[in-house]
């Protein structure tokens, strides 16, 4: 971006006025703030579906001193919730809950009979944990679907935007699974309706399967299989302990199977991504367990990786104790191709990024974890210690060609990632490109030409290959470097934006014109600039943001984000102090309409929840966000949801759309 464009905007910004909370019955429909009368635990799933919008309510903290709501003994239950929207009418099914999901017009609940003190399943006891639905329009009136698994890791249920529902039934001995069925169940829409749930198949046609759910990423589905249930071996290492060999499902398929990797990921909770490419086709990457695959090393560079070390690295990794990048070309995959090693450990995030037909996978390398390359060498950035995490890539190909010609290994583009807050630890992808945030006091390495080290947004062209470099000067071309850095980074579903803090003191001017410090961020929606691809542009409203934890999402055009009153100077919600943090809307392309909605709270997260099933250019019906009574002063409106107590928190909605 240009520096001159740049100071023009942003400077320009910090003079547009920007309007206070806006309260109901004020203005038109959209934007008109309403309170949902159940107030909510701080983890609460949050759901929004066009002009549905459920949640769990709770019910210790609804009214003083709780309130019961399934008519059992506790007050220690959750409640879904749902809203209409549009009509503006909210129900809640006085069923104790576990998990939700929104598929069609019906609510689907996760709920333990004993917590629930009722009999779903007509078998004479309250020990079983069920799946129930019912309408949205009615949530109280549920019938059962079936029993579920109490065992393992993983939610009960997990909903595709494909319209698909996927659930694991519990095993019955009245209807015991027959090769190939597994218990991993389907429900799919049929003309809008939840139709009958259907047992998928096991890609292994010899053996049924009891997977267990971990998620799913744009429709592909992950469960893992776990061998002491399975009573067999699944990842040929010769033993039967490992409880986490990861299974792919393509919800997208008229008739979806479990199909296992025969790979064993350290946990539950390993990271993982997949991309759908084509009509019909997938990558998915994914870590495998060293020592749960029962292997020497699958990170040594020798033999087949001998090429993949950088040129001041001399050591080799022979020990079992890290997590390695693999990844699956789903379309090969399923004609047989085996999961191809990529040879390099990884923690925390995987990545996939596309360009044209080619598409790389990455991870973020610890340096410890990478014995090929010793702190005596420099470590794989070169600078004298081994403690860095590192960014790698390689372009995704069959196995017999994966050379080294496909392995980035130049050490200038081998860069210390600092580990931002907002979910991405430092690096993401956006237009085919990596965007990543380098930490110069642990890379060593001055990208600014400041003397002071900060932590800097670059992003870097897999495509260029071998000389590819991380650009930090967002200039674009004019004279005078302008860099920017940040404290915190979140990517949006779609990837069309990335949310990013924008740091005054890298900038070096005062944004928000409320103070006279240059200590603030303020929110940016980062895009490459369609007139020049090489330019990574930074709009954003001039008003400064909770630094580490922005909270910005994006959906439908519109941008919800954090702000902190007493780093922009400012009382936003009128309640006579400048203590809170507060939720501000703007439109993503114009930064028009920049205003506050509503106090917020300080939880670590999304400042708002959208329907992420549009797009980036699509209409959305509303939008939520949980907002804490306890932090509206004393003496103002602070019963929000009108339970006869000021210390709730309580979801919020708004209409964003028609």
């Amino acid at each position: 971006m240009n520096t001159r464009r740049l100071a023009a905007l942003v400077l320009a910004l910090g003079f547009v006025p920007l309007a206070s909370c806006i309260e109901e019955g004020e203005g038109t429909f959209l934007y008109q703030v309403r309170n949902t009368r159940i107030s909510a635990a701080s983890n609460t799933p949050v759901l929004i579906r066009e002009r549905w919008l459920a949640f769990l309510g709770d019910e210790l903290t609804t009214g003083p001193g709780g309130t019961i709501m399934n008519n059992d003994a506790d007050r220690a239950d959750r409640i879904p919730v749902v809203v209409d929207m549009a009509a503006r009418r909210e129900n809640r099914s006085n069923i104790a809950a576990r998990e939700i999901a929104i598929l069609g017009n019906e609510l689907f609940m996760v709920v333990d009979e004993t917590e629930d003190a009722r009999i779903w399943n007509n078998d004479g006891d309250q020990n079983d944990l069920v799946l129930l639905k019912a309408p949205l329009s009615n949530p109280s009136n549920a019938t059962f679907v079936d029993e579920l698994e109490t065992t393992g890791v993983g939610p009960r249920i997990v909903a595709t935007l494909s319209g698909g529902l996927f659930y694991m039934e519990a095993a019955d001995l009245a209807d015991p699974l027959v090769a190939p069925e597994t218990s991993l169940n389907v429900i799919r829409l049929n003309g809008g309706v939840a139709g009958a749930p259907t047992r998928l198949a096991n890609r292994d046609a010899a053996n049924t399967a009891r997977p267990f759910l971990v998620g799913q990423d744009g429709g592909m589905v992950f469960c893992v299989l776990d061998e002491t249930v399975e009573q067999r071996i699944l990842n040929g290492d010769g033993e039967q302990s490992d409880a986490f060999v990861l299974a792919l499902v393509n919800s997208e398929d008229a008739t979806p199977q479990v199909a296992s990797t025969g790979l064993a990921m350290a946990s539950g909770a390993a990271p993982l991504r997949a991309l759908k490419v084509s009509a019909s086709d997938w990558v998915v990457a994914f870590l495998v367990d060293e020592t749960a695959q029962g292997v020497a090393s699958l990170n040594n560079y020798s033999g087949a990786f001998a090429s993949w070390r950088p040129s001041h690295c001399t050591g080799n990794d022979t020990d079992n104790t890290d997590q390695v990048l693999h990844f699956v070309r789903y379309g090969q995959f399923l004609t047989g191709e085996a999961p191809i090693n990529t040879g390099f450990a990884g923690l925390d995030r995987v990545l996939i990024s596309r360009t044209g037909s080619t598409t790389w996978v990455a991870t973020i390398v610890p340096e410890g974890a990478d014995g090929n390359c010793l702190a005596g060498d420099g470590g794989l950035n070169d600078d004298d210690d081994a403690d860095d995490r590192v960014l790698r890539w390689i372009s995704v190909r069959d196995q017999a060609s994966l050379g080294s010609d496909f392995v980035y290994k130049n050490v200038q583009g081998l860069i210390a990632l600092a580990n931002t807050a907002g979910g991405t630890r430092g690096v993401t992808d956006l237009g085919g490109r990596f965007v990543a945030v380098v930490d110069e006091a642990a890379d060593e390495r001055n990208y600014d030409g400041s003397a002071t080290n900060n932590t800097l947004i670059g992003w870097l062209d897999p495509s260029v290959g071998a000389s590819a470099q991380w650009t930090f000067d967002h200039n674009a071309g004019a004279a005078g470097f302008q860099g920017a850095g940040t404290r915190w980074m979140g990517e949006q579903p779609d990837r069309t934006r990335v949310g990013a803090g924008f740091q005054e003191s890298v900038f070096g001017n005062r944004i928000n014109a409320r103070d006279n410090d240059t200590t603030d961020s303020v929110p940016t929606f980062m895009r490459f600039d369609p007139g020049n691809t090489s330019d990574l542009d930074f709009p954003g409203p001039a008003i400064a943001i909770d630094e580490d934890n922005a909270g910005i999402v994006i959906g439908a055009g519109i941008a919800l984000f954090r702000v902190d009153e007493n780093a922009d100077n400012f009382d936003w919600n009128s309640d006579g102090d400048r203590n809170d943090f507060v939720l501000f809307r703007t439109r993503v392309t114009t930064l028009a309409d920049t205003l506050a909605v509503s106090t917020l709270n300080s939880l670590n997260g999304p400042a708002a929840y959208f329907d992420l099933g549009l797009g980036q250019g699509a209409t959305a019906i509303g939008a939520a966000f949980l907002a804490d009574e306890s932090a509206i002063s004393a003496g103002n409106a602070r019963d929000l949801n009108a339970d006869g107590d000021t210390n709730d928190l309580v979801l919020r909605w708004m209409r964003v759309g028609p």
